[in-house]
C-alpha cells in the first residue's frame, strides 16, 4: 500500500503533467463520485483494486527499493505536450486532462475535439501539427482531402470559397457544414445565408479537427459534421517562423469553335473561325510569416499571409492579404485571449463557366410540338457536343468570353473574439466568449458571355416597362438593356454574439461518475443583399454603387441556442453521453424589388427590345417585383434536438462508438417563400478506432440520415437560372474506412515506410418529393459523389536531416448537378421558335448547365526535408501531376480542375 507521502508527491506530478492518460482516467472514473480527500482514502483502502488497475504501482510497492520511481510512473502515464494549447492557467489542470482525453467535446469552444481521440464517443480526425507539416498543404480543403467522410470539390484555386462537404452533404459554397475558426463560424449568417466564401490560410492554423458523427455541442449546420481550424494559440512555446513558395500552373492552349445546324437531321456544324487561347506557364506565389512571443503572464501572437496565385481559368487570379493577432493572459485561476483577423481578397474570379449554345438547324413541322421532336432526335445524335467543346477549349476562357477579365470579387473580411476561462476549482470550468464579425463580397460581372463593355462614356440606361395592376402595387416588370451591360452583386453581412458554457466534472449523480456540459448563446445577424446594372458599355469596377436596382432586400435574425449533455460513467470501459440542443431564432425581411434568382438575364424579344429599349438586340429581365408586398415578413421556428453517444473502450488500445442525434441545417433564405421550414434530419452512426495490431492505425465507421424539408440547389423551377428547391424527404446511407499502416515498429530504425488510405460510400437519394410537382423520388441528390478515396504511399527519415516523400492517388466519384439526374451530354434546354409558316428554328440554349460530371483520378505528390538542426525545411510539391483536363463542377456552366501546379518553397523556424 502507498503511504500518505507517496500519494501526495505522485498527485501533485501528474497534476503539474496534465495526467490525462487512458488508464489514469478510467481508474478514477471507476472509483464512486466523492469529495476529493474521500477518494484518495478509497485507494488507500482498496489496495487490490489500487494495483488491478496500476501494475507499475504495484511493482514499485513491492521493491525494497527505500525511492521507488515515481517520476517514472508520471512519464509513462503523461500525454504528449500539446504544442497550441487552449488554456494557459496553472489552474486548468483539470480542463486540459479532460480536452487531451474524454468521451465528450471540451467545454472551451476553441477546441473541436479531445487531443487524444481514444475513447471519443464519435467518429473524429484531427489533423496534427506534425500532420499539416508532412502533407503541406497549399490550403485547408487540401489538407482536408485525406480525411474520411470528406468530400472536395474546390470552385477556386485558392480554395477560399468553400466546396467542403461531409458524408452526403452537397459541396458547393459549404452551406450544409458547420465550418469554424477557433469555434467562431465561418459561414456568413449563418440563419439567412450559411454560404462560406473565405477561409483563412492553413499558413495560421496549428490543426484542423473534424466531426463526422453525434454532435450536441455545436450547431447548427450539424446534420453532417463541423469542420474547425485552431489559430495559433498565444499559450504555446516561443517561435518566429518565415515562409514562402512559389509555383508553376499549366494552363492548356484551347480552342473554341461555334456550331450551328443547317437543316432537319444535318445537326451542327461548325461556323465561324476557330478561336485559340495562348498557352502558358502561370506564376503563383504565397508567403508568410508570424511571431509567437510570451513575456511572464502574457503571450502574443501576430500573423501575416500572403498570395497572388492562379486560378482553374485563364482570366482566374486569386489575391488575398491576412492579417491575425491575439493576446493571451494567464492569471491564478483564469485565462484570457483576445484574438482578431482581417482579410482582403481582390481577385479576378466570377462563376460564369462554360455553357455550350448552338443550333440544331431549320424544321419544317406543324406546330412547335413537332419541331421539338424532329430536334431532339437530331440532338440524339451528338450527345456531349457542349462537353466536348469544352475539353476542347481546356482552360481557355477568353476563347468564348473574350471580356470574361473584367469580372471581379471584392472580398473585405474582419472577425474577433474574447475567450475566458474561469476554473473555479479542479473539476469546474466556466467558459465565456464575445464574438463579431463583418463580411463584404462584392462582385461585378458580365450579363452575358457576348458582352464587351468598351469603357466608353455616354451608354444607354435600363429601360423598365412597368406593368401597374393596382395602385401602389408595382409587379411583373421587366427590364431592358444592352448586351454590352455588367452588373453588380453587393452583400454585407455582420454578426455578433456571446456564449456562456460551463463543465462540471466527477460529479456522482445516481450513483454514476458524471461530467456535465451546458451551455446557452445568443447571436444576431444581418445582411444586405443588392443587385444593380449599370450602363451600356459601362466598366464597372470596385466601389461602383450606382445604377438601376434589380434586387434589394435586407435581412436580420435573433437566435437564441443551449445546450446540455453529460458523460456517463456506465462502467470502466464505457461511457454514455445523451444530451440535448435547443436552437430558436426569428427572421425578419424587408423587401425592395424581388426577381427569380436575383436576375439572371436572357435574351429579350426582339419586338419588345425595339419597342422599349430602341435596338432589336437586348437583354430582358423579367418577372421583376417593385415595391412588393409585403414589404416586410418574418417567421420564427424552435427545434428540441436530442442525441445521444456511447464510447466502449474495453478492447485492447480500440473504442467502439456510435450514437444518434436529431440535427439542424439552415438555408440560403435569399428568395425563400416565408415562412420557412428547417432541414431536421435523425442522423445515425456507429463505428470503431484502434491502434491495437502494431504499426496500423484504423477507424470505420457507418452512417444513416433521414432528412426532412431537405433544401438543394433546383432547376425544375428556375426559369432563368439554378434556384434552391426544397423536398419532403431525403435519405442517406454510406459508411468510411481509415488506415495508415507503417513499417518502423516492425523493422526499428529511423526510416519508414507508410501507406495510407481512406474511402467513403455515399448514396443520397429522394424518397419524397410530392411537393415539387414533379417526381424525383429515387433520383441522386446533387452534388453527392457515390465514391471518394484516397491512396497515399509514402517514406520518411525521423532522425537527421529529416525528410519524407510520398505520392497521393485521389478519386472523386461521378455526380449529378440537377434533381432530374440528367445524363452526361444531355444538359440544356431545347427550344424553338417559329421563323415563318410551318418552319422552326430549334436550338439547344445552355448546355452543360445540367447532367452528370464524370468521376476523375488525380495524382499528387511532395517531399519535405528539414535542414539538419538549422530550423529550416525546405519543400517541393506537385498536384494534378499527370495534368488531367476534367470537368470539376456544374454552377453556371461547366468549370474546369486546376491543371498541372507545382510548388517550391522554404520555412525557417526559429
Amino acid at each position: 500500500m502507498f503511504s500518505q507521502s507517496k500519494l501526495t508527491r505522485v498527485a501533485l506530478m501528474a497534476g503539474a503533467a496534465c495526467i490525462g492518460s487512458a488508464s489514469a482516467g478510467a481508474q478514477q472514473a471507476a472509483q464512486p463520485a466523492q469529495q476529493a480527500l474521500p477518494d484518495v482514502e478509497v485507494v488507500q483502502k482498496k489496495a487490490p483494486a489500487a494495483k488491478k488497475a496500476a501494475p507499475v504501482a504495484k511493482k514499485q510497492a513491492a521493491s525494497p527499493a527505500p525511492q521507488p520511481p515515481e517520476p517514472d510512473v508520471v512519464e509513462q502515464q503523461a500525454p504528449p505536450a500539446d504544442p497550441n494549447p487552449i488554456y494557459g492557467s496553472p489552474a486548468s489542470a483539470g480542463a486540459t486532462a479532460r480536452a487531451t482525453q474524454s468521451a465528450q467535446t471540451p467545454v472551451n469552444p476553441t477546441a473541436l475535439i479531445p487531443t487524444n481521440l481514444d475513447g471519443f464517443a464519435s467518429a473524429a480526425t484531427n489533423l496534427t501539427p506534425e500532420v499539416l507539416q508532412q502533407n503541406q498543404p497549399r490550403n485547408v480543403n487540401e489538407a482536408l482531402s485525406r480525411v474520411p467522410g470528406v468530400i472536395i470539390i474546390n470552385d477556386d484555386g485558392a480554395a477560399h470559397h468553400g466546396g467542403v462537404a461531409v458524408r452526403g452533404s452537397p459541396a458547393r459554397r459549404s452551406r450544409k457544414v458547420l465550418v469554424m475558426e477557433d469555434g467562431h463560424a465561418v459561414n456568413l449568417a449563418l440563419w439567412l445565408d450559411p454560404s462560406v466564401h473565405y477561409w483563412g490560410p492553413i499558413d495560421r492554423f496549428e490543426s484542423v479537427e473534424v466531426i463526422r458523427g453525434t454532435v450536441i455541442t455545436h450547431g447548427p449546420n450539424n446534420n453532417f459534421g463541423v469542420v474547425n481550424a485552431r489559430n495559433i494559440s498565444p499559450f504555446g512555446p516561443n517561435e518566429t517562423v518565415i515562409s514562402s513558395a512559389i509555383g508553376v500552373t499549366k494552363s492548356r492552349a484551347g480552342s473554341f469553335t461555334a456550331f450551328e445546324g443547317d437543316g432537319p437531321g444535318s445537326g451542327p456544324e461548325p461556323d465561324g473561325p476557330t478561336i485559340f487561347g495562348s498557352s502558358d506557364n502561370d506564376i503563383s506565389m504565397r508567403w508568410h510569416t508570424h511571431t509567437r512571443q510570451s513575456v511572464g503572464n502574457v503571450g502574443i501572437v501576430a500573423s501575416y499571409t500572403g498570395g497572388n496565385t492562379q486560378g482553374v481559368w485563364d482570366t482566374e487570379r486569386l489575391r488575398f492579404n491576412d492579417f491575425y493577432g491575439a493576446i493571451g493572459w494567464k492569471g491564478v485561476s483564469s485565462d484570457l485571449v483576445v484574438s482578431s483577423s482581417y482579410a482582403r481578397q481582390r481577385d479576378n474570379y466570377d462563376e460564369q463557366n462554360f455553357l455550350g449554345n448552338y443550333e440544331l438547324g431549320d424544321f419544317n413541322a406543324v406546330d412547335e410540338d413537332d419541331a421539338e421532336a424532329q430536334a431532339e432526335q437530331v440532338a440524339e445524335q451528338f450527345i456531349g457536343l457542349a462537353e466536348r467543346q469544352f475539353l476542347t477549349g481546356k482552360h481557355c476562357k477568353t476563347c468564348f468570353a473574350p471580356s470574361s477579365g473584367l469580372n471581379t470579387y471584392a472580398g473585405d473580411i474582419w472577425r474577433g473574439q474574447i475567450v475566458h476561462n474561469a476554473y473555479l476549482d479542479d473539476d469546474t470550468t466556466i467558459t465565456t466568449r464575445f464574438y463579431a464579425g463583418h463580411h463584404t463580397r462584392d462582385r461585378y460581372q458580365l450579363m452575358s458571355y457576348g458582352s464587351e463593355p468598351d469603357g466608353s462614356a455616354g451608354g444607354l440606361p435600363p429601360v423598365f416597362d412597368v406593368d401597374v395592376p393596382a395602385p401602389g402595387d408595382l409587379e411583373d416588370s421587366s427590364v431592358y438593356f444592352g448586351e454590352n451591360t455588367m452588373f453588380g452583386r453587393l452583400r454585407t453581412f455582420r454578426h455578433v454574439g456571446a456564449e456562456v458554457r460551463g463543465e462540471w466534472a466527477n460529479r456522482n449523480i445516481l450513483g454514476f461518475n458524471q461530467t456535465i456540459q451546458a451551455g446557452v448563446r445568443y447571436e444576431y445577424q444581418d445582411m444586405t443583399n443588392r443587385n444593380f446594372i449599370g450602363l451600356e458599355d459601362e466598366i464597372l469596377k470596385e466601389g461602383d454603387k450606382a445604377g438601376a436596382t434589380i434586387f434589394d432586400r435586407e435581412l436580420d435574425s435573433n437566435a437564441v441556442s443551449a445546450f446540455l449533455q453529460t458523460n456517463v460513467k456506465v462502467a470502466r470501459d464505457f461511457n454514455v453521453v445523451p444530451g440535448i440542443r435547443f436552437e430558436y431564432y426569428e427572421t425578419n425581411r424587408r423587401n425592395r424589388v424581388v426577381a427569380r434568382e436575383e436576375s439572371e438575364a436572357g435574351g429579350g424579344d426582339s419586338a419588345d427590345c425595339l419597342a422599349n429599349y430602341g435596338d432589336a438586340d437586348c437583354l430582358e429581365i423579367d418577372g421583376l417585383v417593385l415595391n412588393p408586398n409585403p414589404a416586410t415578413e418574418s417567421f420564427d421556428n424552435f427545434h428540441a434536438l436530442p442525441g445521444v453517444a456511447f464510447a466502449y473502450t474495453g478492447l485492447h488500445r480500440t473504442t467502439v462508438f456510435g450514437g444518434y442525434h436529431r440535427g439542424m441545417s439552415t438555408g440560403v433564405l435569399r428568395n425563400e417563400d416565408f415562412p420557412v421550414k428547417d432541414e431536421i434530419g435523425d442522423n445515425f452512426n456507429i463505428g470503431l478506432r484502434s491502434t491495437a495490431i502494431r504499426g496500423l492505425d484504423f477507424e470505420a465507421s457507418a452512417f444513416h440520415q433521414r432528412l426532412q424539408d431537405y433544401q438543394f440547389g433546383a432547376t425544375f423551377n428556375a426559369a432563368v437560372d439554378r434556384s434552391f428547391g426544397r423536398a419532403n424527404e431525403a435519405e442517406i446511407s454510406g459508411f468510411e474506412l481509415y488506415s495508415r499502416l507503417n513499417s518502423q515498429p516492425f523493422t526499428g530504425g529511423s526510416l519508414n515506410l507508410f501507406a495510407e488510405g481512406n474511402y467513403m460510400y455515399s448514396r443520397g437519394i429522394f424518397k419524397d418529393t410530392s411537393n415539387l410537382g414533379e417526381d424525383f423520388s429515387g433520383n441522386r441528390l446533387p452534388e453527392v459523389p457515390l465514391h471518394v478515396a484516397a491512396l497515399t504511399l509514402g517514406i520518411e527519415q525521423k532522425r537527421g536531416w529529416r525528410w519524407d516523400a510520398s505520392m497521393t492517388w485521389t478519386y472523386r466519384g461521378s455526380f449529378f448537378t440537377d434533381e432530374a439526374n440528367t445524363r452526361y451530354g444531355m444538359g440544356g434546354e431545347l427550344e424553338c421558335e417559329e421563323e415563318s409558316p410551318g418552319q422552326y428554328e430549334c436550338e439547344i440554349e445552355e448546355a452543360g448547365e445540367d447532367g452528370e460530371v464524370p468521376s476523375i483520378w488525380l495524382l499528387s505528390a511532395r517531399f519535405n526535408m528539414d535542414i539538419g538542426e538549422t530550423g529550416a525545411s525546405i519543400f517541393i510539391a506537385g498536384d494534378n501531376l499527370l495534368d488531367k483536363m476534367y470537368i470539376s463542377d456544374r454552377e453556371d456552366g461547366m468549370k474546369p480542375g486546376l491543371g498541372r501546379t507545382v510548388w517550391a518553397g522554404f520555412k525557417y523556424k526559429f
